[in-house]
């Protein structure tokens, strides 16, 4: 198996060989390639594209790295809505890993929330061990088209896929990215099988799971880490009770997705 390192390189030369005429590219992928091939809860954030005010090329996961270990600036500084909204997602998958689920109560994890929004300590812990993902890579803008996103999707599906198949997370918090990108009738090549938490009308939050090359991987349908709509404050409230029922419906679910064999560091 190739080094992340070396595979890193390889993926983001192919990916640029399917998009020759993009004004600019920011590349993704796991922030911390030591830690997270260690951590046993494997998190993988697919958003939707990153954008630079001056259209300038950078390395996201090699900034983030930097910002989490040297301190340079503050993780997510001008992009407060992003930066609070990841600390709750962190704060509710880290209870998949920390065994206590099922016997958290809502209030316990509203306490929970509340003290980790104080302070960095949950991106200081667990943002090394993740995967910040994007759909669209290159010349991203300020505000998002579903048409622009979905071509982007389209053409780089494979890039998505490879990406997703040798970080094999646990998890895949996909922040809008579902209706309209990735579940169009036009992407062809992605296969869902089972849902794992679907209700039937419109839901906050659903679980399906991505089937690459034969393999599933659970896909959590939900807002994007910066959006501002009604009820955001306690939307880590609905993220919690869907990974509870995937739990109650599936017993054990989550347990199996850890301490998951990924790629290699050396």
């Amino acid at each position: 198996m190739m080094t992340y390192r070396d595979w890193n390189e390889q993926c983001k030369d192919d990916y640029r060989k399917l998009f020759p005429n993009a004004k600019y590219t920011i590349w993704d992928g796991v922030i911390s390639p030591e830690i997270y091939e260690k951590s046993p809860l494997k998190i993988m954030f697919l958003n939707r594209e990153p954008y630079d005010d001056d259209w300038e090329e950078y390395d996201l996961a090699d900034v983030l790295n930097k910002e989490l270990t040297l301190g340079e600036k503050p993780l997510f500084k001008y992009q407060k809505n992003l930066r609070k909204r990841l600390k709750e997602y962190l704060g509710v998958v880290d209870l998949l890993e920390n065994g206590c689920l099922m016997t958290i109560s809502d209030g316990e994890l509203i306490d929970k929330i509340n003290a980790l929004r104080e302070t960095d300590l949950i991106f200081e812990r667990m943002m090394p061990s993740v995967a910040y993902v994007n759909v669209k890579k290159s010349d991203g803008v300020k505000k998002s088209y579903i048409s622009d996103l979905q071509r982007y999707a389209i053409q780089g599906l494979s890039i998505i896929a490879r990406q997703i198949e040798f970080f094999n997370p646990s998890i895949i918090l996909a922040g809008n990215v579902g209706d309209g990108v990735l579940f169009s009738e036009k992407i062809e090549k992605i296969e869902w099988d089972e849902n794992l938490y679907s209700p039937e009308g419109w839901s906050k939050v659903r679980i399906f799971q991505m089937r690459i090359n034969g393999k599933l991987y659970p896909f959590v349908d939900m807002y994007h880490p910066s959006a501002t709509q009604g009820g955001m404050s306690t939307y880590y409230l609905d993220l919690f009770h869907a990974l509870k029922e995937v739990e109650k419906n599936f017993p054990n679910y989550w347990n199996k997705r850890l301490n998951l064999q990924c790629f290699n560091i050396n």
